[in-house]
Protein backbone atom coordinates (compact mmCIF):
# COMPACT_ATOMS: atom_id res chain seq x y z
CA UNK A 1 0.00 0.00 0.00
CA UNK A 2 0.78 3.97 -0.47
CA UNK A 3 0.64 6.58 2.26
CA UNK A 4 -2.11 7.78 0.38
CA UNK A 5 -3.86 4.33 0.74
CA UNK A 6 -3.85 4.68 4.52
CA UNK A 7 -6.32 8.14 4.81
CA UNK A 8 -8.21 7.45 1.04
CA UNK A 9 -11.45 6.23 2.02
CA UNK A 10 -12.81 2.63 1.04
CA UNK A 11 -14.88 3.41 -2.26
CA UNK A 12 -18.45 2.01 -0.85
CA UNK A 13 -17.49 4.64 2.46
CA UNK A 14 -17.47 7.64 0.25
CA UNK A 15 -20.59 10.09 0.75
CA UNK A 16 -21.78 13.09 -0.69
CA UNK A 17 -21.47 15.95 1.68
CA UNK A 18 -22.21 19.74 1.55
CA UNK A 19 -19.60 21.78 3.91
CA UNK A 20 -17.81 18.85 5.40
CA UNK A 21 -15.17 16.26 4.82
CA UNK A 22 -15.90 12.41 5.18
CA UNK A 23 -13.55 12.86 8.98
CA UNK A 24 -15.56 15.79 9.55
CA UNK A 25 -18.26 13.71 9.38
CA UNK A 26 -16.92 11.00 11.29
CA UNK A 27 -16.26 13.70 14.13
CA UNK A 28 -20.04 15.36 14.41
CA UNK A 29 -21.60 11.80 14.62
CA UNK A 30 -19.20 11.51 17.76
CA UNK A 31 -19.67 14.62 19.33
CA UNK A 32 -23.71 14.23 18.64
CA UNK A 33 -23.31 10.61 20.52
CA UNK A 34 -24.75 10.24 23.70
CA UNK A 35 -21.91 8.18 24.85
CA UNK A 36 -19.45 11.07 24.29
CA UNK A 37 -21.79 13.53 25.95
CA UNK A 38 -21.58 11.11 28.94
CA UNK A 39 -17.92 11.77 29.12
CA UNK A 40 -18.45 15.66 30.39
CA UNK A 41 -19.86 13.68 33.95
CA UNK A 42 -16.49 11.11 33.68
CA UNK A 43 -13.22 11.83 35.79
CA UNK A 44 -9.86 12.30 34.28
CA UNK A 45 -7.98 12.58 37.39
CA UNK A 46 -9.55 15.21 39.62
CA UNK A 47 -12.44 15.80 41.24
CA UNK A 48 -14.43 19.05 40.17
CA UNK A 49 -13.46 21.76 42.93
CA UNK A 50 -15.70 25.17 43.22
CA UNK A 51 -12.83 27.45 42.56
CA UNK A 52 -11.77 26.17 39.27
CA UNK A 53 -13.21 24.08 36.59
CA UNK A 54 -10.74 20.93 36.59
CA UNK A 55 -10.45 18.71 33.28
CA UNK A 56 -12.88 16.08 32.78
CA UNK A 57 -13.15 13.58 29.56
CA UNK A 58 -14.91 15.20 27.60
CA UNK A 59 -12.83 18.38 27.86
CA UNK A 60 -9.28 16.57 27.64
CA UNK A 61 -10.70 14.24 24.49
CA UNK A 62 -11.94 17.88 22.96
CA UNK A 63 -8.03 19.34 23.80
CA UNK A 64 -6.81 16.04 22.57
CA UNK A 65 -8.68 16.48 19.39
CA UNK A 66 -7.29 20.24 18.40
CA UNK A 67 -3.61 18.40 19.36
CA UNK A 68 -4.42 15.40 16.88
CA UNK A 69 -5.60 18.06 14.09
CA UNK A 70 -2.25 20.33 14.58
CA UNK A 71 -0.02 16.61 15.01
CA UNK A 72 -1.64 15.52 11.57
CA UNK A 73 -1.58 19.15 9.53
CA UNK A 74 2.15 18.74 10.38
CA UNK A 75 2.83 15.90 9.56
CA UNK A 76 0.96 15.49 6.25
CA UNK A 77 2.63 18.82 5.26
CA UNK A 78 6.52 18.29 6.53
CA UNK A 79 6.27 14.46 5.89
CA UNK A 80 3.85 13.07 3.55
CA UNK A 81 3.58 15.37 0.65
CA UNK A 82 7.32 15.28 0.28
CA UNK A 83 7.25 11.10 0.87
CA UNK A 84 5.07 10.45 -2.29
CA UNK A 85 4.16 12.51 -4.87
CA UNK A 86 0.94 11.76 -5.40
CA UNK A 87 0.04 13.65 -1.68
CA UNK A 88 -2.56 16.07 -2.67
CA UNK A 89 -1.94 19.21 -0.83
CA UNK A 90 -5.91 19.29 0.52
CA UNK A 91 -5.23 15.63 2.58
CA UNK A 92 -2.80 17.47 5.06
CA UNK A 93 -6.21 19.31 6.00
CA UNK A 94 -7.51 15.88 5.82
CA UNK A 95 -4.98 14.01 7.70
CA UNK A 96 -5.43 16.45 10.29
CA UNK A 97 -9.90 16.30 10.57
CA UNK A 98 -8.90 12.14 10.40
CA UNK A 99 -6.61 12.34 13.45
CA UNK A 100 -8.94 14.77 15.46
CA UNK A 101 -12.07 12.77 14.59
CA UNK A 102 -10.10 9.18 16.37
CA UNK A 103 -9.14 11.51 19.31
CA UNK A 104 -12.22 12.68 19.61
CA UNK A 105 -13.42 8.97 20.23
CA UNK A 106 -10.36 8.21 22.10
CA UNK A 107 -11.66 7.75 25.48
CA UNK A 108 -15.43 7.21 24.28
CA UNK A 109 -15.34 3.00 25.86
CA UNK A 110 -14.03 4.24 29.48
CA UNK A 111 -15.93 3.84 32.26
CA UNK A 112 -16.70 5.75 35.49
CA UNK A 113 -14.15 7.20 37.88
CA UNK A 114 -11.04 7.49 35.77
CA UNK A 115 -8.74 4.37 35.22
CA UNK A 116 -9.80 3.01 38.14
CA UNK A 117 -13.16 2.14 36.83
CA UNK A 118 -11.58 -0.50 34.78
CA UNK A 119 -9.71 -1.41 37.62
CA UNK A 120 -12.95 -2.00 39.50
CA UNK A 121 -15.05 -3.72 36.72
CA UNK A 122 -11.76 -6.06 37.10
CA UNK A 123 -11.48 -6.53 40.55
CA UNK A 124 -15.02 -7.70 40.55
CA UNK A 125 -15.34 -10.73 37.70
CA UNK A 126 -11.49 -11.55 39.59
CA UNK A 127 -13.49 -12.29 42.89
CA UNK A 128 -16.41 -13.83 41.61
CA UNK A 129 -14.95 -16.35 39.13
CA UNK A 130 -18.28 -18.63 39.31
CA UNK A 131 -20.31 -15.59 37.18
CA UNK A 132 -17.37 -16.67 34.31
CA UNK A 133 -18.48 -20.42 34.38
CA UNK A 134 -18.50 -22.03 31.04
CA UNK A 135 -16.21 -19.22 29.03
CA UNK A 136 -12.85 -19.36 27.55
CA UNK A 137 -9.80 -18.14 28.26
CA UNK A 138 -10.42 -15.31 26.60
CA UNK A 139 -14.03 -14.42 27.10
CA UNK A 140 -13.05 -14.60 30.70
CA UNK A 141 -9.87 -12.65 30.32
CA UNK A 142 -12.57 -9.93 28.56
CA UNK A 143 -13.91 -9.28 31.96
CA UNK A 144 -10.99 -10.17 34.06
CA UNK A 145 -9.21 -7.13 32.80
CA UNK A 146 -12.00 -4.82 31.60
CA UNK A 147 -10.15 -2.42 29.04
CA UNK A 148 -11.55 0.72 28.44
CA UNK A 149 -10.03 0.90 24.71
CA UNK A 150 -12.03 -2.49 23.89
CA UNK A 151 -15.31 -1.10 25.02
CA UNK A 152 -14.42 1.99 22.86
CA UNK A 153 -13.67 0.03 19.62
CA UNK A 154 -16.58 -1.65 20.77
CA UNK A 155 -19.05 1.63 20.68
CA UNK A 156 -17.68 2.86 17.37
CA UNK A 157 -18.17 -0.52 15.94
CA UNK A 158 -21.38 -3.09 16.52
CA UNK A 159 -22.57 -1.84 19.42
CA UNK A 160 -23.19 1.86 18.35
CA UNK A 161 -23.53 0.86 14.48
CA UNK A 162 -25.89 3.97 13.76
CA UNK A 163 -22.15 6.01 14.25
CA UNK A 164 -21.15 4.49 10.97
CA UNK A 165 -17.60 5.95 11.54
CA UNK A 166 -14.80 5.52 8.41
CA UNK A 167 -12.52 2.64 8.27
CA UNK A 168 -9.82 5.65 8.36
CA UNK A 169 -11.06 6.74 11.71
CA UNK A 170 -11.83 3.20 13.48
CA UNK A 171 -8.16 2.14 12.32
CA UNK A 172 -6.57 5.17 13.45
CA UNK A 173 -8.70 5.00 17.00
CA UNK A 174 -7.29 1.34 17.61
CA UNK A 175 -4.20 1.63 19.98
CA UNK A 176 -4.05 -1.77 20.47
CA UNK A 177 -5.26 -3.95 17.83
CA UNK A 178 -5.06 -7.40 19.14
CA UNK A 179 -7.59 -9.08 21.44
CA UNK A 180 -7.54 -10.07 25.19
CA UNK A 181 -5.89 -13.54 24.95
CA UNK A 182 -3.55 -14.10 21.39
CA UNK A 183 -4.10 -17.58 20.72
CA UNK A 184 -1.27 -19.75 19.47
CA UNK A 185 1.49 -16.68 20.57
CA UNK A 186 3.49 -14.75 18.95
CA UNK A 187 5.07 -15.29 15.30
CA UNK A 188 8.26 -14.01 17.15
CA UNK A 189 8.35 -13.61 20.91
CA UNK A 190 9.84 -9.96 20.85
CA UNK A 191 6.51 -9.06 19.03
CA UNK A 192 5.00 -9.54 22.46
CA UNK A 193 6.53 -7.04 23.87
CA UNK A 194 6.01 -4.48 21.26
CA UNK A 195 3.93 -0.99 22.89
CA UNK A 196 1.06 -1.77 20.51
CA UNK A 197 0.70 -5.16 22.58
CA UNK A 198 0.66 -3.78 25.53
CA UNK A 199 -3.15 -3.98 26.00
CA UNK A 200 -5.87 -5.15 23.71
CA UNK A 201 -8.27 -3.25 21.58
CA UNK A 202 -10.86 -5.73 21.23
CA UNK A 203 -13.37 -8.22 23.11
CA UNK A 204 -14.05 -11.47 21.72
CA UNK A 205 -17.14 -10.23 20.64
CA UNK A 206 -15.64 -7.70 18.37
CA UNK A 207 -12.80 -10.20 17.05
CA UNK A 208 -14.20 -10.32 13.75
CA UNK A 209 -14.73 -6.57 13.09
CA UNK A 210 -10.88 -6.09 14.10
CA UNK A 211 -9.74 -8.47 11.97
CA UNK A 212 -11.50 -7.12 8.75
CA UNK A 213 -10.77 -4.07 9.91
CA UNK A 214 -6.90 -4.04 10.13
CA UNK A 215 -6.76 -6.77 6.91
CA UNK A 216 -8.76 -3.91 4.76
CA UNK A 217 -5.15 -1.57 5.09
CA UNK A 218 -2.85 -4.91 4.88
CA UNK A 219 -1.82 -4.44 8.35
CA UNK A 220 0.95 -7.19 9.08
CA UNK A 221 -0.14 -9.69 11.28
CA UNK A 222 2.00 -10.71 14.22
CA UNK A 223 0.20 -13.64 15.52
CA UNK A 224 -0.15 -17.15 12.60
CA UNK A 225 -3.60 -17.82 14.73
CA UNK A 226 -4.32 -14.98 17.08
CA UNK A 227 -5.38 -11.89 16.33
CA UNK A 228 -2.70 -9.37 17.29
CA UNK A 229 -1.95 -6.56 14.12
CA UNK A 230 0.75 -4.01 13.90
CA UNK A 231 -1.00 -0.36 14.52
CA UNK A 232 -2.17 1.74 11.70
CA UNK A 233 0.52 4.43 11.11
CA UNK A 234 -1.86 7.36 11.95
CA UNK A 235 -2.73 5.50 15.43
CA UNK A 236 0.90 6.83 16.47
CA UNK A 237 -0.64 10.23 15.99
CA UNK A 238 -3.61 9.48 18.15
CA UNK A 239 -1.29 8.27 21.05
CA UNK A 240 0.91 10.84 21.00
CA UNK A 241 -1.86 13.47 20.92
CA UNK A 242 -3.33 11.92 23.75
CA UNK A 243 -0.42 11.66 25.85
CA UNK A 244 0.93 15.06 25.11
CA UNK A 245 -2.52 15.87 26.90
CA UNK A 246 -2.75 14.32 29.63
CA UNK A 247 1.13 14.93 30.47
CA UNK A 248 0.56 18.69 30.12
CA UNK A 249 -2.81 19.19 30.84
CA UNK A 250 -3.10 17.24 34.54
CA UNK A 251 -0.07 19.30 35.50
CA UNK A 252 -1.69 22.27 35.18
CA UNK A 253 -4.64 21.72 36.37
CA UNK A 254 -2.12 20.43 40.01
CA UNK A 255 -0.65 23.94 40.09
CA UNK A 256 -3.85 26.00 39.73
CA UNK A 257 -5.42 23.89 42.48
CA UNK A 258 -2.13 24.26 44.52
CA UNK A 259 -0.85 20.92 44.49
CA UNK A 260 2.04 20.97 42.58
CA UNK A 261 3.98 24.20 42.93
CA UNK A 262 5.06 25.94 39.83
CA UNK A 263 8.79 26.25 40.92
CA UNK A 264 8.71 22.32 40.88
CA UNK A 265 7.89 21.55 36.92
CA UNK A 266 8.94 25.50 35.54
CA UNK A 267 12.48 24.17 34.53
CA UNK A 268 10.97 21.09 32.58
CA UNK A 269 8.53 23.42 30.61
CA UNK A 270 11.23 25.63 29.66
CA UNK A 271 13.31 22.45 28.18
CA UNK A 272 10.19 21.41 26.23
CA UNK A 273 9.58 24.75 24.82
CA UNK A 274 13.55 25.17 24.25
CA UNK A 275 13.85 21.83 22.12
CA UNK A 276 10.75 23.05 19.33
CA UNK A 277 12.69 22.33 16.03
CA UNK A 278 10.70 25.39 15.26
CA UNK A 279 12.21 28.58 14.43
CA UNK A 280 9.15 30.71 16.14
CA UNK A 281 9.91 28.72 19.95
CA UNK A 282 11.84 31.55 20.82
CA UNK A 283 9.26 34.16 20.74
CA UNK A 284 7.34 31.33 22.23
CA UNK A 285 9.75 31.26 25.17
CA UNK A 286 10.04 34.74 25.66
CA UNK A 287 6.06 35.50 26.21
CA UNK A 288 5.77 32.34 28.08
CA UNK A 289 8.02 34.18 30.47
CA UNK A 290 6.24 37.30 30.29
CA UNK A 291 3.42 36.30 32.50
CA UNK A 292 2.79 37.80 35.50
CA UNK A 293 1.12 35.19 38.21
CA UNK A 294 1.33 31.79 38.31
CA UNK A 295 -1.70 31.11 36.73
CA UNK A 296 -1.09 33.17 33.63
CA UNK A 297 2.38 31.47 33.59
CA UNK A 298 1.60 27.69 33.56
CA UNK A 299 -1.21 28.80 31.01
CA UNK A 300 1.58 30.35 28.91
CA UNK A 301 3.88 27.42 29.81
CA UNK A 302 1.02 25.14 28.44
CA UNK A 303 0.21 26.31 25.29
CA UNK A 304 3.74 26.34 24.83
CA UNK A 305 5.12 23.03 25.79
CA UNK A 306 2.21 21.95 23.66
CA UNK A 307 2.90 23.63 20.80
CA UNK A 308 6.74 22.43 21.07
CA UNK A 309 5.69 18.62 21.52
CA UNK A 310 3.27 19.23 18.36
CA UNK A 311 6.70 19.78 16.26
CA UNK A 312 8.99 17.34 18.41
CA UNK A 313 6.72 14.21 18.05
CA UNK A 314 6.03 15.01 14.06
CA UNK A 315 9.86 14.81 13.99
CA UNK A 316 10.10 11.73 15.10
CA UNK A 317 7.14 10.37 12.41
CA UNK A 318 9.68 11.80 10.06
CA UNK A 319 12.46 9.94 10.90
CA UNK A 320 10.77 6.53 11.66
CA UNK A 321 8.34 6.29 8.86
CA UNK A 322 9.43 3.87 7.14
CA UNK A 323 9.00 1.67 10.05
CA UNK A 324 5.88 2.80 10.57
CA UNK A 325 5.00 2.00 7.67
CA UNK A 326 5.93 -1.29 7.53
CA UNK A 327 4.15 -1.99 10.46
CA UNK A 328 8.09 -2.95 12.26
CA UNK A 329 7.89 0.40 14.49
CA UNK A 330 7.27 -0.59 18.19
CA UNK A 331 7.72 2.46 20.29
CA UNK A 332 6.19 5.85 21.31
CA UNK A 333 6.86 9.27 19.77
CA UNK A 334 6.83 10.95 23.64
CA UNK A 335 9.94 8.22 24.45
CA UNK A 336 11.96 9.57 21.52
CA UNK A 337 11.42 13.52 21.48
CA UNK A 338 14.55 15.86 22.88
CA UNK A 339 12.18 15.86 25.75
CA UNK A 340 11.53 12.59 26.64
CA UNK A 341 13.89 13.42 29.57
CA UNK A 342 11.65 16.57 31.11
CA UNK A 343 8.51 14.99 29.98
CA UNK A 344 9.57 11.92 32.62
CA UNK A 345 10.29 14.24 34.96
CA UNK A 346 6.82 15.89 34.76
CA UNK A 347 5.18 12.38 34.29
CA UNK A 348 7.12 11.60 38.09
CA UNK A 349 5.97 14.83 39.68
CA UNK A 350 2.75 13.86 38.80
CA UNK A 351 2.71 10.11 40.13
CA UNK A 352 4.23 11.32 43.56
CA UNK A 353 2.25 14.75 43.98
CA UNK A 354 -1.08 13.98 41.93
CA UNK A 355 -2.40 11.04 41.43
CA UNK A 356 -1.40 10.05 44.88
CA UNK A 357 -3.48 12.83 46.04
CA UNK A 358 -5.75 12.15 48.65
CA UNK A 359 -8.97 12.82 47.17
CA UNK A 360 -7.77 11.44 43.68
CA UNK A 361 -7.17 8.04 45.67
CA UNK A 362 -10.70 9.01 47.24
CA UNK A 363 -11.97 8.94 44.10
CA UNK A 364 -10.64 5.27 43.14
CA UNK A 365 -11.63 3.97 46.37
CA UNK A 366 -15.62 5.13 45.54
CA UNK A 367 -15.17 3.35 41.99
CA UNK A 368 -14.23 0.05 43.68
CA UNK A 369 -17.50 0.29 46.49
CA UNK A 370 -19.82 2.12 43.93
CA UNK A 371 -19.20 0.02 40.50
CA UNK A 372 -18.35 -3.62 42.25
CA UNK A 373 -21.66 -2.72 44.39
CA UNK A 374 -23.76 -1.94 40.85
CA UNK A 375 -22.47 -5.66 39.62
CA UNK A 376 -22.72 -7.63 42.21
CA UNK A 377 -26.50 -6.30 42.31
CA UNK A 378 -27.09 -6.62 38.47
CA UNK A 379 -24.86 -9.58 37.32
CA UNK A 380 -26.95 -11.89 40.30
CA UNK A 381 -30.42 -10.83 39.03
CA UNK A 382 -29.93 -11.08 35.25
CA UNK A 383 -27.87 -14.67 35.77
CA UNK A 384 -30.46 -16.04 37.67
CA UNK A 385 -33.74 -14.58 35.22
CA UNK A 386 -31.48 -15.89 32.10
CA UNK A 387 -30.26 -19.49 33.85
CA UNK A 388 -32.80 -19.96 36.81
CA UNK A 389 -36.02 -18.67 35.78
CA UNK A 390 -38.51 -20.13 38.46
CA UNK A 391 -36.02 -19.09 41.12
CA UNK A 392 -35.76 -15.13 39.77
CA UNK A 393 -40.14 -15.21 39.51
CA UNK A 394 -39.61 -16.50 43.10
CA UNK A 395 -37.39 -14.28 44.22
CA UNK A 396 -38.77 -10.66 44.53
CA UNK A 397 -35.67 -9.01 45.60
CA UNK A 398 -33.92 -9.95 42.57
CA UNK A 399 -37.08 -8.82 40.25
CA UNK A 400 -37.64 -5.63 41.96
CA UNK A 401 -33.98 -4.63 41.35
CA UNK A 402 -33.83 -5.87 37.93
CA UNK A 403 -37.43 -3.72 36.51
CA UNK A 404 -35.59 -0.93 37.54
CA UNK A 405 -33.90 -1.50 34.33
CA UNK A 406 -35.82 -1.78 31.58
CA UNK A 407 -31.82 -1.71 29.54
CA UNK A 408 -31.50 -5.13 30.69
CA UNK A 409 -34.65 -6.43 29.47
CA UNK A 410 -34.44 -10.29 28.47
CA UNK A 411 -32.94 -11.50 25.38
CA UNK A 412 -34.26 -15.09 23.70
CA UNK A 413 -31.61 -17.63 24.24
CA UNK A 414 -28.92 -15.58 25.20
CA UNK A 415 -25.85 -16.92 26.17
CA UNK A 416 -23.58 -15.81 29.26
CA UNK A 417 -20.92 -14.43 27.44
CA UNK A 418 -23.83 -11.97 25.71
CA UNK A 419 -25.67 -11.55 29.33
CA UNK A 420 -22.44 -10.14 30.87
CA UNK A 421 -21.20 -8.17 27.68
CA UNK A 422 -24.52 -6.21 28.07
CA UNK A 423 -23.95 -5.52 31.92
CA UNK A 424 -20.70 -4.08 31.04
CA UNK A 425 -21.64 -2.06 28.28
CA UNK A 426 -24.65 -0.60 31.11
CA UNK A 427 -21.99 0.00 33.98
CA UNK A 428 -19.41 1.33 31.80
CA UNK A 429 -21.49 3.74 30.29
CA UNK A 430 -22.51 5.31 33.62
CA UNK A 431 -21.33 8.82 34.47
CA UNK A 432 -19.93 9.09 37.78
CA UNK A 433 -22.70 10.87 39.36
CA UNK A 434 -25.63 8.61 37.87
CA UNK A 435 -23.18 5.27 38.81
CA UNK A 436 -23.23 7.14 42.46
CA UNK A 437 -27.09 7.61 42.73
CA UNK A 438 -28.08 4.44 41.40
CA UNK A 439 -25.49 2.25 44.02
CA UNK A 440 -27.28 4.78 46.93
CA UNK A 441 -30.58 3.68 45.74
CA UNK A 442 -30.11 0.04 45.32
CA UNK A 443 -28.08 -0.24 48.77
CA UNK A 444 -31.16 1.85 49.98
CA UNK A 445 -29.28 4.70 51.39
CA UNK A 446 -31.17 7.37 49.28
CA UNK A 447 -34.65 7.33 48.43
CA UNK A 448 -35.73 8.38 44.87
CA UNK A 449 -37.58 11.91 44.61
CA UNK A 450 -40.20 13.70 42.24
CA UNK A 451 -38.73 16.52 41.04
Amino acid sequence: MAWTDFIELREEERRTTSGRSDFERDQDRIIFSSSFRRLNDKTQVLPIPETYFVHNRMTHSIETSCVGRSLGKVVGERVLEAADPGWKPVQSRDLGALIQAACLAHDIGNPPFGHSGEDAISAFFERRPEVLAGLDEGQRKDFTSFEGNAQGFRIISSLSAGLRLTANTRAAFTKYPKESVVAGGYQRPEDGMRRDQKKYGAFRSEAASLEALMESFQLPRLSGTGLAFARHPFAYLVEAADDVCYLIIDLEDAVRLGIIPLMEVEEALMAIIDANPDDRSRRGKAEASASRDDNERIAGLRARAINSLIFQCAEVFASRKDEIYRGAYAGSFTLEIPSAQALAGIQQVSMDKLYRYRPVQEIEAAGFEVLGGILDILVEALLMRNEAPAAYEADRRARARLDLFPELGPVPGEERYAALRRITDYVSGMTDSYAVSIYRRLRGMELPRMY
